[in-house]
């Protein structure tokens, strides 16, 4: 055999993500000109299942897999079926978010928490956006909506004033969205309110599911990451990134062999130990946290402080 080092994948097995790569691409053009014999709902949920899987993805191409050129990666996301965040974009961000502190709203791209200064100034109403943005039927609707769109205008703004790559992210993006327009609009003859329903915010909210409890902040600074158990319908879909805390320990471990890696750094375990452990998957989360919040909305304290305090009141 020769040696995998002089093949084009990084990792002997990444032939897997070329499988779901294949399956995404095709099962989403499928979806998009068998629209007019499908019903609405069956649209929209493949819309959403096939967008979704497409993040997870590119989630995985941003980690350097399957392809040891990143070139070949960034070609491979870059069809933008979810349109709203460029690939390059995506990459910047997300890496970022795995070299700095966790959850800190200043510092990490993916924080949904207030700084304790911006809490004590904040009004009501601002107060209320982050207590709600803590249950999963505020984040995976009104945010869903709210951050896609914020996100898009905010990064083509960057693109504009040339901050970071954003301009050279958008270059590689814009061809992508008109490409995706063409296909949906003229050859499959969809609505296009009708794709950015599901293909747009309603894979975007399916998405959200697995980034909701993915975090939580503590005091202290080694154990901030969550791991939802999930079956093997979700696992595949999220492609292992529910295990958080392993991709987090080896970030540029292939998605197949995640699982491998929480068993041998025992990350269930240390899940356990911060109260950031979902054995149920995702039928717990939404048990648990549809309209109740799963954290309290402040860096640096943590759920013990929040319940206490709810004692306490």
């Amino acid at each position: 055999m020769p040696n995998s080092s002089k093949t084009f994948l990084k990792s002997p097995g990444d032939w897997r993500t070329l499988i779901v790569a294949v399956a995404v691409y095709c099962g989403w053009f499928a979806t998009i000109f068998s629209h007019k014999q499908l019903p609405w709902w069956a649209t929209f949920a493949l819309l959403t299942w096939f967008g979704a899987w497409h993040l997870s993805l590119q989630h995985e191409l941003v980690h350097g897999h399957p392809f040891r050129n990143p070139r070949l990666n960034a070609a491979l996301g870059s069809l933008s079926v979810t349109i709203w965040v460029p690939f390059l974009s995506f990459k910047r961000d997300h890496i970022s978010h795995h070299n700095t502190t966790l959850t800190h709203p200043q510092l990490d791209t993916e924080s949904y928490y207030s700084m304790p200064e911006k809490w004590q100034n904040s009004n009501w109403f601002l107060k209320s956006i982050y207590w709600a943005n803590l249950t999963l039927a505020f984040r995976l609707t009104v945010w869903s909506v709210f951050s896609a769109v914020q996100y898009f205008v905010a990064d083509a703004w960057r693109a504009v004033r040339n901050i970071s790559n954003a301009r050279s992210a958008w270059m590689l993006h814009i061809p992508g969205i008109v490409a995706v327009i063409f296909i949906v609009t003229r050859l499959a003859d969809m609505s296009m309110l009708e794709y950015l329903i599901g293909g747009v915010f309603g894979s975007h909210s399916l998405n959200m599911m697995r980034s909701f409890a993915e975090h939580k902040t503590l005091g202290e600074d080694s154990t901030r990451t969550a791991m939802i158990d999930a079956g093997r319908i979700m696992s595949l879909l999220m492609l292992n990134n529910n295990l958080h805390i392993a991709h987090h320990d080896e970030p540029s471990t292939p998605w197949y062999q995640v699982p491998q890696v929480a068993a041998r750094l025992n990350a269930y375990e240390r899940a356990e130990k911060i109260d950031a452990l979902y054995r149920g998957g995702y039928g717990e989360i939404i048990r648990r946290f549809t309209f109740r919040p799963y954290d309290q909305p402040v860096f640096g304290q943590s759920v013990v402080v929040f319940s206490q305090q709810s004692t306490a009141n």
